[in-house]
């Protein structure tokens, strides 16, 4: 039989291509758009339906055999097809939602070739619902949440750390550990790129007053069992952590203390005690390190400190309430103020960190007997996540970080070395005669 050639074939010159408008018999009455156009706008020259007569669609040719329509049976109208298409599809489906959906699933396609996003949408979606049913705006949302489970809890952008600066993310980091920095939400673990209630006089004062009792909250916390701080783990999400809190450290040297005298017998530490002589005395040694290291010479210092970092940081966001209230009615008032106090923030925790005592100078001048590695070598060779350690595990150790820590925590050295000799030779002067 011979075969028609399409672009001759006047039954395919209709105007209007709804593939929605076809009958249907079943689930699988058609096989593509074009085969669902054929059997529905089968028009002779003169305009005038026809009777459909059974077609095959095979690359640019068609021949019969496809559809098995009754010839006794005139073709439904077209709002009769609709209503039929549709509750097979189990929803009214629009001609612009399928457009949609193919035009989405091409891009993507086109994009990614290999990485099949619209592969995966069906393959985990509800198989209740057909994603030409969705519409655009909740077909993304979808795929989205698939691709990234969880991600509504981290609001805000999506920031790739590989590609972030040192200072970038020396910057993050400060903000994320205490409360004040104005993108940072730390109660709700997520930062916005650019909070809607910036814009407002009660959204700007609001969140300086809650920044404020924040870090006084974290002041008493500080002085009790400890407070909780943010970071980033590898995956680049928020994280919470604790560090010690002055009583907290104090508990820590008894129990360590008391461990050690009692060569391991009370251990309220660990789960289960030494076994033999050596156990024991080793146990006893590792305690007692811990007890006056630890706790007496890190802890309880770095718990003090800890407590006027808050106290400064309080005082910094009261402070901020002048210009979010003058200034900050105007979006450039907003960025320079958020500019200045942000940039302040980070500024006092540099300062706090790199004096004796603080988090930074006891990461400078750690050292590891076990590796043979002495102070500041040891830090700078470590890598830029650190588990198990809470020295290094709440920051990000780049070697930004670790040149500036290094440079100031010297630097404080000498200062402090250079105070004590003045403060020496002062006491020691006899009185002139």
């Amino acid at each position: 039989m011979e075969v028609k050639d399409i672009s001759n074939n006047c039954y395919l010159n209709a105007k209007t291509n709804y593939a929605q408008d076809v009958p249907q018999d079943g689930s699988k009455s058609f096989i593509s758009t074009l085969d669902a156009s054929i059997s529905l706008e089968r028009l002779n020259c003169a305009k005038v339906p026809t009777t459909p007569t059974p077609m095959e669609y095979k690359g640019n040719k068609i021949i019969p055999n496809l559809f098995n329509l009754s010839p006794s049976t005139p073709p439904n109208q077209r709002s009769e097809a609709l209503s039929s298409y549709a509750k097979q599809a189990g929803s009214i489906i629009t001609p612009i939602q399928m457009r949609d959906w193919a035009k989405y699933k091409d891009d993507q396609l086109l994009r990614n070739p290999g990485d099949e996003v619209s592969a995966t949408y069906e393959k985990q979606a509800d198989p209740a619902i057909s994603p030409i049913q969705m519409s655009s705006w909740a077909r993304n949302k979808e795929v989205q949440s698939l691709r990234n489970p969880g991600g509504d809890k981290q609001a805000g952008p999506v920031i790739n750390s590989t590609n972030m600066s040192g200072w970038a993310k020396y910057k993050d980091d400060q903000l994320l550990r205490n409360p004040g920095g104005d993108h940072y939400y730390l109660d709700e673990n997520r930062v916005a790129d650019d909070p809607k209630d910036r814009a407002t006089f009660l959204g700007r004062i609001g969140k300086d007053i809650a920044d404020v009792f924040g870090n006084i909250k974290n002041f008493f916390a500080n002085l009790l069992m400890g407070s909780k701080i943010h970071y980033r783990d590898e995956n680049n999400q928020i994280k919470e952590g604790k560090q010690r809190g002055l009583i907290g450290s104090c508990v820590d040297f008894i129990k360590d203390m008391g461990s050690a005298l009692t060569f391991g017998l009370w251990h309220p530490t660990e789960d289960k005690g030494p076994d033999g002589f050596m156990e024991h005395l080793s146990f006893a040694g590792s305690k007692l390190k811990d007890a006056f290291l630890g706790d007496l010479v890190e802890g309880i210092p770095q718990s003090v400190n800890h407590m006027g970092k808050n106290v400064v940081l309080a005082g910094l966001n009261l402070f901020q309430v002048i210009p979010d209230a003058t200034i900050g009615n105007l979006e450039g008032g907003r960025k320079l103020t958020t500019t200045i106090f942000d940039n302040g923030q980070v500024m006092v925790e540099y300062l706090t960190d790199i004096v004796p005592t603080g988090d930074a100078w006891f990461r400078v001048h750690a050292s590891s007997l076990k590796d043979l590695e002495v102070p500041i070598v040891y830090n700078l060779k470590t890598p830029e996540y650190v588990k198990g350690d809470g020295r290094w595990q709440y920051v990000r150790n780049t070697p930004f970080r670790k040149t500036i820590e290094t440079v100031g925590s010297l630097l404080a050295d000498i200062a402090t070395v250079g105070m004590t000799l003045q403060t020496g030779i002062s006491t020691n002067r006899e009185p002139n005669k």
